[in-house]
């Protein structure tokens, strides 16, 4: 058994599935809100794009864990604080906008006066808990995430020095848990998910295990082989094939060795960096662009420099510099005694 991941912070695979989760998501909705439409493909790549996100997600965090030097109590208590640091500063800035200028993400109802109660479930990402409508699109999917957080150490500590079948027991055990789920109570719906994060598991297992023998250059070529389990999935049936696609991308991608194409490793990582600004404007800029009134071909116009500078911007001037506070919180707070400095980030 390895004791580290073959994968580093730095892995242009991970940034390629990244940078293609958001542009699913981006073009999904990008068709949708200029076509006035509802078209099955656009929803399917949407939602994919999401579930590799999750699948990502919990991936890279497993790398972030096995990097930290923190026992006990400081081991969650620092993933905790900077996860806080990653993830609400900018959610809170693209909330407050929305209620200050009272906008919404729906194509039949552009404009809310949002109430105190929205803004606070919003503003807390506890919207799937409070059954309260999201402020911002794409909102849905970040209470999910802040939810598995609590037990993503955990799976952690569990899998990290037991056999691989332990991780898959993991992910199995999930399935019943996660259908039972709409039966139980609506506000547990993170564990509709749960398959999805601990495919994420499952692949850093393997990465532990196994070494990358299989061609960097063939990488792209899998990866987008795993979406037909998918796409051939119903918007009336689908948790099954969420479940299969994300295990089928969680095994198969810690076989594959960094892909080789110079090119693609830089786009992918642009892409990825500014991943997070892009998937909590682009909706708001889509909406707000695209009912200007002015020529179809100014609203292209004025929509693509936008679309380019405002994630820029939003990382910049919030992203990066609340993810360099919750470093450094962290570094003042929990002092390993061994290595006496912080865990390096990983987003």
């Amino acid at each position: 058994m390895a004791l580290r991941s073959s994968f580093h912070a730095d892995s242009g695979n991970l940034d390629l599935i990244r940078a293609v989760a958001v542009l699913c998501v981006f073009t999904g909705h990008l068709y949708d809100l200029v076509t006035h439409s509802r078209a099955e493909l656009a929803w399917h790549f949407a939602q994919m794009g999401v579930l590799i996100f999750f699948v990502h997600t919990s991936f890279v965090l497993m790398l972030s864990l096995e990097r930290s030097a923190y026992q006990g109590p400081a081991f969650f208590e620092s993933f905790y604080l900077r996860r806080f640091f990653r993830l609400y500063p900018l959610s809170i800035v693209c909330v407050t906008t929305a209620f200050v200028f009272a906008v919404a993400p729906d194509l039949d109802e552009p404009y809310r006066h949002w109430t105190l109660r929205e803004l606070a479930a919003n503003l807390t990402l506890t919207t799937n808990l409070t059954f309260t409508d999201e402020m911002v699109g794409g909102l849905w999917t970040l209470p999910l995430e802040m939810q598995m957080y609590v037990v993503l150490p955990v799976a952690f500590l569990l899998s990290r020095s037991r056999f691989v079948p332990f991780a898959f027991g993991l992910w199995a055990l999930s399935v019943p848990v996660a259908i039972i789920e709409p039966h139980v109570s609506a506000r547990l719906s993170v564990l509709a998910y749960a398959p999805c994060f601990l495919a994420g598991v499952v692949a850093w297992r393997l990465s532990r295990e196994f070494p990358r023998k299989i061609p960097g250059w063939l990488w792209p070529f899998a990866f987008m082989a795993t979406w037909g389990i998918f796409l051939i999935a119903t918007r009336e049936s689908n948790m099954y094939y969420r479940w299969a696609f994300s295990l089928c991308l969680g095994v198969v991608l810690p076989f594959f060795a960094e892909i080789p194409f110079e090119w693609l490793r830089k786009t992918a990582h642009l892409i990825a960096k500014y991943s997070y600004g892009i998937y909590l404007s682009h909706f708001g800029i889509i909406l707000f662009v695209f009912r200007l009134p002015i020529p179809e071909l100014w609203r292209w116009i004025v929509f693509v420099p936008i679309m380019i500078v405002t994630p820029i911007a939003m990382f910049h001037l919030i992203e990066q510099p609340m993810i360099q506070v919750g470093q450094r919180l962290t570094t003042r707070i929990f002092r390993d005694p061994k290595s006496q400095r912080a865990e390096p980030a990983v987003s």
